[in-house]
């Protein structure tokens, strides 16, 4: 994927100005050009002229970063940020977690975004101090692990890229239901997490090139136990990775709501930042995947 624009989302909350400022060193990273849209909806609606604010916050920034910046004319709902988005690489917002009534069976804002956006979503819950240098990949080892990490490498050029693939647990409780003993269960726990080591190991092993992180270095990698995004939130917090690079794919309205994504939950639960990217080709064109 070749990054072209930016499209970050201001409410004018606090959160938002770490947004911002993170887009911005995205787009000087990148070397493309920023946009800026005013999300108009939520507590802050109230602000007087939020245009003119946005219009100057975009002045500022491209002083500062000596970047291209464009403040949009026009306040927008959700949908509208959504629609915008589909003209840039990316899109920026922070974990907006305000809920519409009229919208309660969609969940939050984040959890709409996360669910409607085409274009990878970026979603920023730490101050940006410099560039992500520690990078987290959550990845399940299917096909799509290996264009993950590839994406990973390219949008953030990390000093350090570490793999990592949770083990469900879903098998010891069936264990567990038919009484096999806790001797045997944790032999095969151990088992499965030996087993996704050597797929990991593999998995390096057949990437044609390391990726522009890595600087050359063997990639590291390791597995947990658990919710994959539980399990992620917490291998995050222990690494102090700076961000974490998870894909999501396409689910009905009906299984977001009573189960949500792991995209969706580590979006939630992540200390870090968190880059979601689409896995699902272009809506008409077919896919056999599996929900991550």
């Amino acid at each position: 994927m070749k990054f072209d624009s930016i499209l970050a989302v201001s409410d004018f909350t606090a959160q938002s100005t770490h947004v911002l400022e993170r887009a911005a060193l995205l787009a000087r990273q990148h070397q493309i050009t920023l946009r800026l849209i005013h999300l108009a909806e939520g507590s802050h609606t109230f602000l007087a002229d939020p245009l003119a604010r946005l219009g100057l916050r975009a002045r500022q920034l491209a002083r500062r970063h000596e970047i291209a910046v464009h403040a949009m004319e026009q306040s927008a709902s959700l949908e509208a940020v959504l629609a915008e988005a589909r003209a840039s690489t990316l899109l920026v917002m922070g974990p907006l977690s305000q809920r519409s009534w009229k919208r309660f069976h969609r969940g939050t804002t984040l959890d709409q975004a996360v669910h409607g956006s085409v274009s990878p979503l970026l979603v920023v819950k730490q101050a940006p101090v410099r560039p992500y240098e520690r990078v987290l990949v959550a990845i399940d080892l299917s096909p799509r692990s290996k264009p993950l990490i590839d994406f990973a490498g390219r949008f953030s050029t990390p000093t350090v890229l570490k793999l990592f693939h949770a083990v469900d647990t879903i098998e010891d409780t069936r264990l567990r239901s038919v009484n096999v003993s806790p001797e045997a269960i944790q032999a095969h726990r151990f088992g499965s997490r030996r087993q996704a080591r050597d797929r990991l190991a593999q998995l390096i092993d057949a990437l044609d090139t390391p990726p522009s992180g890595s600087q050359g270095h063997p990639l590291a990698y390791d597995v947990g136990n658990g919710d994959p995004a539980y399990s992620a939130a917490l291998h995050q917090q222990a690494t102090q990775a700076e961000l974490v690079v998870v894909g999501q794919r396409r689910r009905s309205p009906w299984a977001q709501f009573f189960t949500g994504s792991v995209a969706q939950r580590l979006a939630r639960w992540s200390a870090g930042d968190v880059l979601i990217a689409p896995l699902d080709p272009p809506r008409g064109a077919t896919n056999t995947e599996n929900e991550h």
